[in-house]
């Protein structure tokens, strides 16, 4: 019998694909935990085995993490700042790592940095396409440079609505809402979906618009590699929608709209009036400037991800934390947002088996 392995949000868009991976290890055997599971769409097999449990009831919680060795939460990707989970898997001595995006999320995960030192354990959250896999991109691109002054990630997903529900709250959430991002050497303030950019990613992904967007990136960068000018853009691959969004956010901005988030459901349904009209490719694009010898420098990578294969991008570091976890064991305990912890060879393994291409410029 392997390592058990529980994956909360296990049925939802990327929990099937985090289970489906989880279950194909010699060395592990996954379990999926969460509420109305007993008709859950689940990739229950021989490895897998389903858990009606209630995360928000600490006895449910506790009674279902008997007996395992790690977790993975992959019950949205903001979190809503709440650590109920990796609080409860610290005290227990079991690992755990989120797929979490918020930025007040992931950085707040080293609250329980003490407990999970105490409990030797590790506490890992933003396992995801950002920070971790934006950090691992930019790690690579770290050795062209003696000094690295500005970092431009952006990321337009190959699908019209990004993920699920829970996902698309955090990107409605974002949409309108203040925060603040480093350039050149200042922290100035600016609204989510604005100041948008065109990128031109390598075929088949193409030209695509992006828009200032809310991630941990902005805090973890600046002081990671010294950049003055830290900026991530996101855009969806429909134009109607990407429009769309630009103007629900400019209308949360004039106080015409209260509760954006609220809208999730209606944009979902209206996403799959438009499914086949949508692109189903996608791509991450990492630039990075600097100087080397006293010369400017700018390099670029792009990560292209074609037959809706971008959700990919997204499960590729938590899978291989797990991996790591069952196969290697545990190096470090602790509790730290997912950048420096892996490789970018780490990432691309979780990737091979996913029309997902690399190219750097």
């Amino acid at each position: 019998m392997g390592k058990r392995i529980l994956v909360l949000g296990g049925n939802g868009i990327l929990g099937r694909r985090i289970s489906r991976v989880i279950a194909a290890m010699p060395s592990a055997e996954c379990v999926i935990g969460g509420r109305g599971l007993r008709n859950a769409r689940s990739p229950v097999g021989a490895n897998t085995t389903v858990l009606t449990m209630n995360i928000q009831d600490p006895a449910s919680l506790r009674q279902a993490l008997g007996g395992v060795f790690a977790v993975v939460n992959a019950v949205g990707t903001d979190q809503a700042h709440d650590y109920t989970v990796a609080e409860t898997c610290a005290g227990m001595s079991i690992h755990y790592v989120d797929l979490a995006e918020g930025r007040a999320h992931v950085e707040g995960i080293t609250r329980l940095n003490r407990r999970a030192l105490q409990k030797n354990c590790q506490i890992v959250s933003g396992a995801s396409a950002v920070p971790a896999v934006s950090a691992a991109l930019v790690d690579m691109l770290s050795l062209e440079f003696d000094r690295i002054s500005d970092i431009h990630v952006s990321f337009s997903p190959g699908y019209m609505l990004p993920g699920g529900e829970a996902t698309l709250r955090t990107v409605l959430n974002n949409a309108g809402s203040s925060f603040r991002l480093k350039e050149n050497g200042r922290w100035r303030y600016a609204y989510g979906w604005s100041e948008s950019e065109k990128v031109i990613f390598p075929k088949p992904v193409g030209k695509r618009r992006v828009y200032l967007s809310d991630v941990p990136d902005l805090d973890l960068f600046p002081p990671r590699y010294g950049a003055q000018t830290v900026s991530f853009r996101a855009g969806l691959g429909l134009k109607f929608f990407n429009r769309g969004l630009f103007l629900l956010a400019r209308m949360r901005r004039w106080g015409w709209i209260k509760n954006l988030p609220w809208w999730a459901p209606g944009l979902i349904a209206a996403g799959r009036l438009f499914r086949d009209v949508g692109s189903n490719v996608g791509g991450m694009r990492v630039l990075v400037r600097g100087r080397r010898h006293g010369e400017e420098l700018e390099h670029t990578v792009f990560l292209i991800a074609r037959d809706s294969n971008g959700l990919a991008i997204s499960c590729s570091p938590a899978l291989a934390l797990i991996r790591r976890w069952v196969e290697r064991g545990v190096p470090d305990f602790g509790a730290v947002p997912c950048v420096g912890l892996l490789s970018w060879d780490e990432i691309k393994a979780e990737m091979l088996d996913h029309d997902i291409v690399l190219v750097r410029q």
